[in-house]
């Protein structure tokens, strides 16, 4: 009673409200094998089965449905979690140590409460469906236009609509507090789709050492750096941040990165005035995993996403939380459905206060498949910004530049291929972010704004000619921008070799704000910072160095691309030891979290 006690009506009510899609895919599910045993049996002359069959399929629900119930309500007291395979694993092993670990509530009050409300809902069920009956013996037609039509209805409950995004956990999620989020997640719903979900959340794939040393000796090195090797690069400690994350912006599109000229034009000239990093490498492949990547600074897991499970991903460090700490006032845009991949839970649980996503759009705002166009996104981020206190701290995905490559008209390189509707869609986001900073510039927080614009993940277009194990598919511009960067550090290039993962330190260090959780993410900003990159598909996985670049299968356990034949054996053979050593290390944690 304590997590709700200084909850108001309006927060009880958004929890039922929130919550409510899931309450009703679960009752969909259950559901779904009467209504098939009531068309089914709709054609036999008899019901007295039928009655005794829903009775029994009753009364083993209720019953379920309160002792998981209960036993959430214990664990959730003790652990902070709702109840989850994780959560029921150490009765099988240990059932004692299990009822031990929420001992604080004796075990006989959840057993009778069980029993009472059991016995009262089965009561309460026999008293309301008393009086309805099965319909005797009917025709085939009838059948079938009984089962297409509730057969619809079952569906379109359980999948939660027909965007995108299906229903998932994260559609409940509506604020700031966690508690407020995991009251409106339907338990029965979170539960049931953790144990039919197909994971590897306590299996390794990545598993070559068995020496904790050896893994030290071969990571250490990658995060040695002499502290005082930073340079500050900004005017002021504290401006406001607008990070932008930019969907499939692969280094192939701009023209200083080697891409063709034309496709990016805007961005080249914001290089000339900002500061630019030409060789940093993306996470990995997917959008989930770069936007880890990008706020938690956690490398990729493989044939996993750690994203996709609220209860680790909630345990994860967040650069908005920082932020937060520090008092800015944060804000997360997306045109399509935040809860897609979980955005919305993930940025709500990490220091995010407001989350502005498609449905939060007039319905005939015109969209792409995915969600709304970018450039009215950024147009509703402008009209915001200019009410929102600072220091600020916003962030922004973008969504047009991913398949099938859609825009309302003028396709700059025209539609005949994937390639020209890509380099068309580059070409409008190019636009679409020139424009929402021309049209910063005219607001009196821009002189204090420092703008952060990176990619999500790479793209095998426009080029088409790397494949998914060579660096190149993984290349990403990172861009800081604004006039609170010093002028003798506007249009400076670093070349040296980083990751994704490396901007949440090296944004931090130049606001001074903590960085100490982020143990994957390094100071791009440090002279002494190591020039290495990793780079992770679903069976795949890559390191970087200015002399060599390899790449290892770790189903068929074998290398399966190297840059550089001439480059020595062994020292391709260290440098696969510590591509191996650091993800069995990252997958070690994400088991962990």
């Amino acid at each position: 009673m304590e997590k709700v006690q200084d909850a108001s009506f309006s927060d009880i009510f958004r929890i039922f409200f929130a919550g409510f899609a899931l309450d009703l895919s679960m009752a969909s599910y259950i559901c779904v094998l009467p209504f098939l045993a009531y068309c089914i049996l709709g054609l036999l002359p008899k019901t007295d089965f039928k009655r005794k069959a829903l009775n029994w399929y009753t009364l083993i629900f209720i019953i379920v449905f309160f002792i998981v119930s209960f036993a959430n309500v214990n664990i959730y007291r003790e652990w902070g979690d709702k109840i989850s395979k994780r959560a029921l694993e150490p009765l099988g092993q240990d059932p004692l140590g299990a009822f031990s670990t929420v001992g604080s509530t004796p075990v006989i009050v959840p057993i009778l409460g069980v029993l009472l409300f059991s016995a009262a809902t089965y009561w309460l069920y026999l008293k309301l469906f008393r009086k309805v009956s099965f319909p005797q013996q009917r025709s085939k037609i009838w059948f079938i236009s009984l089962f297409l039509l509730g057969g619809v209805i079952l569906f379109s409950f359980i999948r939660g609509g027909y965007g995108r995004a299906p229903l998932n956990p994260s559609r409940a999620y509506f604020s700031a507090n966690s508690f407020f989020n995991h009251a409106a997640v339907n338990t029965h719903y979170a539960l049931l789709r953790e144990f039919f979900t197909r994971n590897q959340r306590q299996r390794s794939p990545y598993h070559y050492f068995n020496d904790k040393k050896a893994i030290s000796e071969l990571m250490d090195p990658i995060f040695e750096h002499r502290p005082e090797a930073t340079v500050n690069v900004l005017t002021t400690p504290r401006p406001n941040v607008v990070l932008i994350v930019v969907e499939s912006f692969v280094a192939q599109l701009i023209e200083s990165m080697g891409g063709d000229k034309g496709i990016a034009p805007h961005f080249e000239s914001l290089i000339q005035e900002g500061v630019f990093f030409n060789q940093i490498y993306a996470a990995s492949d997917r959008s989930d995993k770069g936007i880890v990547g990008i706020f938690s600074a956690f490398p990729a897991q493989g044939p996993e996403s750690i994203i996709k499970y609220i209860d680790k991903h909630e345990k994860m460090p967040g650069i908005g939380q920082e932020f937060k700490a520090a008092g800015y006032h944060t804000s997360f845009y997306h045109g399509g459905q935040s809860e897609f991949y979980n955005m919305k839970s993930y940025m709500l649980t990490h220091g995010v206060e407001r989350v502005v996503d498609n449905i939060d759009f007039n319905p005939l705002e015109p969209r792409t498949s995915w969600g709304v166009y970018d450039h009215i996104v950024f147009n509703r981020m402008i009209k915001d910004l200019q009410k929102e206190k600072q220091p600020f701290f916003t962030s922004m995905f973008t969504l047009v530049n991913h398949e099938p490559f859609e825009l309302k008209d003028n396709y700059q390189f025209g539609t005949a291929t994937n390639v020209d509707k890509f380099k068309s869609t580059a070409f409008y986001t190019d636009q679409a972010i020139y424009n929402f900073i021309q049209d910063a510039k005219k607001q009196p927080w821009y002189k204090n704004t420092l703008f952060v614009v990176i990619a999500d993940h790479g793209h095998r277009l426009p080029t088409e000619k790397y494949d998914i194990v060579q660096p190149e598919r993984f290349h990403i511009p990172l861009l800081f921008f604004g006039d609170v960067i010093k002028p003798e550090f506007r249009g400076k290039k670093y070349g040296n070799i980083g990751n994704q993962t490396d901007l949440a330190t090296t944004l931090l260090n130049q606001l001074g704000l903590p960085n100490s959780r982020y143990t994957w993410s390094r100071d791009l900003f440090n002279a002494t910072t190591a020039p290495i990159a990793f780079y992770n598909s679903k069976d795949a996985f890559g390191v970087i160095t200015k002399d060599q670049v390899v790449s290892f299968d770790r189903v068929g356990n074998r290398i399966n691309y190297e840059k550089n034949k001439e480059y020595p054996t062994s020292k391709t053979d260290s440098l696969l030891l510590t591509a191996k050593a650091y993800y069995q290390t990252v997958y070690e944690d994400f088991i962990q979290y």
